[in-house]
């Protein structure tokens, strides 16, 4: 799961992954997370460096990363 500092930034990121060819899902942040957003993205434990580059080479902020 990948956490963003606003639902704006959880949305960039959603099309960029889209763009880069990273599956992505946007889905409500759990409760035991902390953040301002309430939205984030979960992606498959496989693609998650891939995901990391994608969003680093566009200068996506990520606020954390949750397994």
């Amino acid at each position: 799961m990948l956490v963003f500092s606003s639902n704006a930034g959880t949305m960039i990121a959603t099309k960029t992954l889209r763009d880069s060819g990273v599956p992505a899902r946007m889905i409500p942040t759990p409760a035991g997370v902390k953040s301002s957003s309430n939205l984030c993205l979960s992606i498959d434990h496989a693609a998650e460096g891939q995901a990391v580059t994608a969003l680093k080479a566009a200068n996506v902020g990520i606020t954390a990363v949750c397994r």
